[in-house]
């Protein structure tokens, strides 16, 4: 913009001159015509005078007559050459000539004092209003010089005598020359007052583009400062930066006062893209919008677009470069253009048929190479015809409603719909939809697989599932074979059990669809002692004979191909085999392995439980006996374990104070020269000690509840509960907790454990609230019976516990809790359930996470209760 205000101004000035110019050529134009206009007149006048006998200027009027001729011819000789540019030359052509025709009529009239001196001040006044000084001062001195001569020659005598006679003519001829000076001064003065105008105009002119290029530079130095692009302004000669605006300094990390006198060398990674670009701009003298890489000074790669275009004339032309980042663009674009091909591969590698229609009408617009194992149709056959035309919907309503459900759940998975393949049957399929804007317009990408086969397996799954759920044992297993035959097209199949030789007994066995009576085989060189030593199913499609020649029921039955699975107990022991035998060769079918591996674990659970029934029916037996000796065993077991667990908790104790007055005093001797690390490992040694001593009293005081006797006596609850929550405020004085204990409740119990049962249950509820600045904690009992008991609760609203893991809640060292949330040792709520067992009683616990928790429980319910 600051060049382009130059140029305007540049070219202000060039019109000024034009102008000038111009004013003097009509100046000069006009008094040549003039002169033309005074020739003719003097000419005119000279020949009739001569035809009157009249002399006008002398007594010669042909003399006269002829200069005035050559004069005029000179004149328009001046014309002709201002006509055609000549304007110097036309100038002085007319000087010189007034200078000759003054100076030939005055030889002519024989004097200088005639009028035809006044030809010498027209020519010196001709000279200072269309030529230069110097061309004036020439004119002065010659005109002068001319004059010289010629009055030495009047004086010499060499002009002649002169005749001073006047009549009328001769003041016709001085009345025409004044005429003639006084047009000329007068257009002259026209001319001048006018060129004072323009000028005028000119200068007014010239204030007010001066004044639009200060204002056209403000706002250029706005825009350059302001602009949002980067701007580099460079000497078009050397490449040599001039100045950068704010926006390139904040681009590339470049302050203006380190970039300025440089070269942009350094913002290019490849140095031949930048000469390509300077000869791109010698050609062209611009660039608009060109895509580069560039280099930040932090070593970062920017993509811009760059739009250069070179101002200005002469040496002094400058490069204007806009820089424009691209980054975050090009970066998109990349983007884009990535998952554009991932999509396109996606698409055409899919192995499952995908299409792509037009929402609007359901056109195929693509198709992926994928078979169509739904319609059988080819990407050629269905590209440019609808969806509906070619059967993929049962007509446009039902697309449509298929549309609709599309746009309001914004995607479909695995719709069940049939389809019309091209024979003409109807397939069913499933299939996945979702809506995509491709070029503007919505579309539907979908896939389909075809689901007719897995329906018919399912249909027949279901069908043989009915047939097995009501039959069991020998029923059962009949079923199984006689379903599976038909499933498999076996011509035998056979489920045997395993027997302690090494041998299997048929437990059903069909043949050529006929059932058969039950064989017993040994294993050794068979398919099947192959197949149960296999984890997995065994399968010979071909050949079977060949590969076990000592099978005599193959070469019997003439059987080619074989399946066979083991049937397995839950520690992998092998019980049975099921297997099927075919009179020819078969195929590799996963289906038909499938098969035989379902049809394998259903009856495994079958023969699983006939086994455990059988097992049940020989333990009935000897039952009574059984009971009372493990009834036995199990007493002296729970004994000898509580003899063992009170003897350890008490033998743990004296290790543990060892360790723990060791600890003390080393921690004594050693105050001061310990790291903030040892002292931290002697803390948490004396930390453990104290959980360990709680760890045994909570042990000690599980096993005296288990082996102590009880002593049943009515026990006031309601105000032993009282004697609990006192014990709390006195541990915890600061907190504020409200109580509610119902009165009256008591129970028929032992009040030694019916304390520690309130002790554990309030301790936890006051545990587990302290989070808590509205802490609650409840005492009372239920006014309903829960299968014949009075149930009692204490509830609070703490913490409460995760109900997914209430089967861990009396389980000794089982906690829902991590330790840094709440101490504890998993004791507690096991002592709680010990008591109550051993009273006959029971409990529960119920929680909202977050809310509290609420504990239920009851003694022995004919144990009598007063609310």
């Amino acid at each position: 913009m600051l060049n382009s205000a130059s140029e305007f101004s540049r070219s202000a000035g060039l019109q000024a001159e034009d102008l000038t110019q111009k004013r003097s050529f009509l100046m000069i134009r006009s008094l040549v015509l003039l002169l033309l206009v005074l020739q003719l007149l003097m000419l005119l006048l000279l020949i009739v005078s001569a035809a009157l006998g009249v002399s006008v200027v002398h007594k010669s009027a042909s003399q006269q007559i002829v200069i005035v001729t050559v004069s005029l011819l000179v004149t328009g000789l001046a014309y002709s050459l201002l006509r055609r540019g000549f304007y110097d030359g036309a100038c002085y052509l007319l000087i010189f000539s007034l200078i000759a025709r003054s100076a030939a009529s005055i030889i002519a009239y024989g004097s200088t004092r005639s009028a035809m001196v006044m030809g010498f001040a027209a020519a010196v006044v001709l000279a200072g209003m269309t030529l230069g000084k110097r061309a004036l001062v020439m004119t002065v001195t010659l005109c002068a010089t001319t004059l010289a001569a010629l009055t030495w020659a009047e004086k010499s005598g060499w002009l002649g005598t002169p005749d001073f006679s006047v009549d009328p003519a001769s003041w016709m001829v001085h009345t025409l020359i004044l005429s003639g000076i006084a047009v000329g001064v007068y257009a002259s003065r026209q001319l001048i007052v006018r060129a004072m105008h323009e000028q005028q105009a000119e200068l007014k002119r010239r204030e007010q583009a001066e004044y639009a290029l200060r204002l056209s530079e403000d706002r250029y130095s706005r825009i350059f400062r302001s602009s949002p692009a980067a701007i580099i302004v460079q000497a078009l000669e050397d490449m040599t930066v001039l100045d950068v605006n704010p926006a390139f300094e904040r681009l590339y990390d470049y302050s203006r006062d380190e970039f300025i006198g440089g070269t942009d060398a350094v913002l290019w990674d490849k140095p031949e893209t930048r000469k390509a670009l300077q000869r791109k701009m010698a050609e062209a003298g611009r660039v608009i919008n060109l895509p580069i890489e560039t280099l930040a000074k932090d070593g970062r790669r920017l993509s811009v677009l760059l739009s250069s275009e070179i101002e200005g004339v002469g040496p002094e032309r400058i490069v204007v470069s806009t820089i424009t980042d691209a980054t975050a663009e090009t970066q998109a674009r990349q983007a884009a253009r990535q998952s554009a091909e991932l999509f396109s591969k996606a698409f055409d590698f899919s192995p499952i048929n995908m299409t792509i229609t037009r929402v609007a009408d359901g056109k195929f617009l693509a198709v992926n190479a994928a078979k169509d194992r739904v319609q059988g149709l080819s990407a050629a056959e269905l590209i440019g015809r609808t969806s509906v035309e070619m059967g993929a919907w049962r007509d446009e309503a039902a697309r449509q409603q298929f549309i609709s459900k599309l746009r309001t759940q914004s995607q479909v998975e695995g719709l069940e719909t049939q389809m019309r393949h091209k024979d003409g049957s109807m397939i069913d399929c499933r299939m996945w939809a979702v809506i995509v804007e491709i070029g503007g317009e919505p579309c539907v990408l979908s896939s389909t697989i075809n689901t007719t086969e897995q329906k018919r397996r399912e249909a027949l799954l279901v069908d043989m599932a009915k047939g097995l759920s009501a039959e069991t044992s020998e029923a059962f297993f009949r079923s199984v074979v006689q379903n599976l035959g038909k499933a498999l097209g076996a011509d035998l199949v056979m489920l045997g059990e395993m027997s302690g030789d090494h041998s299997v007994i048929s437990l059903s066995m069909l043949q050529d669809g006929v059932l058969q009576p039950n064989i017993s085989y040994a294993l050794s060189g068979t398919p099947c002692n192959i197949a149960l030593e296999q984890g997995d199913l065994c399968t010979y499609d071909d050949g079977v004979q060949q590969l076990f020649p000592q099978d005599q029921f193959l070469a019997d039955g003439g059987y080619e191909a074989y399946a066979g699975a083991a049937l397995r107990d839950a520690d992998g022991t092998a019980i049975g085999i099921v297997n099927a035998l075919w009179r020819k060769a078969q195929p590799p079918s996963p289906d038909r392995n499938a098969l035989m591996q379902i049809f394998a674990s259903r009856t495994t659970a079958e023969l699983m439980r006939l086994r455990r029934d059988r097992e049940i029916q020989r333990l009935n037996e000897t039952l009574e006996q059984r009971v009372a000796e493990r009834t036995e065993q199990l007493q002296a077991t729970n004994a000898e374990l509580e003899s063992f667990s009170y003897s350890v908790s008490h033998d743990l104790q004296s290790p543990l104070r060892s360790i723990e007055g060791f600890s003390v005093l080393l921690a004594r001797r050693l105050k001061g020269r310990l790291s903030e690390e040892e002292e931290r490992l002697f803390d948490r040694v004396r930390v453990n000690v104290v959980r360990m001593h709680e760890l045994i009293h909570d042990l000690l005081a599980l096993a005296q509840v288990s082996k102590g006797k009880l002593v049943p006596e009515p026990v006031d609850l309601s105000g032993l509960a009282q004697q609990v929550v006192e014990q709390q405020r006195l541990r915890d004085p600061q907190r504020q907790v409200q109580i509610s204990i119902e009165p009256g409740v008591s129970a028929h119990c032992d009040s030694k454990l019916a304390r520690i049962i309130l002790e554990n249950l309030i301790g936890n509820a006051w545990k587990y609230s302290r989070e808590r600045s509205d802490a609650h904690i409840g005492f009372g009992v239920l006014a309903d019976h829960e299968d014949g008991r009075k149930m009692l609760f204490v509830r609070d609203n703490g913490a409460g516990f995760n109900m997914a893991y209430s089967d861990n809640l009396f389980k000794p060292f089982h906690r829902l809790h991590q330790d840094e949330e709440f101490e504890g040792s998993g004791i507690g709520l096991a002592t709680v359930h010990r008591i109550l067992e051993r009273h006959g009683g029971t409990i529960r616990g119920e929680s909202i996470e977050g809310a509290g928790a609420c504990f239920y429980f009851s003694f022995n319910p004919r144990s009598p209760m007063v609310a």
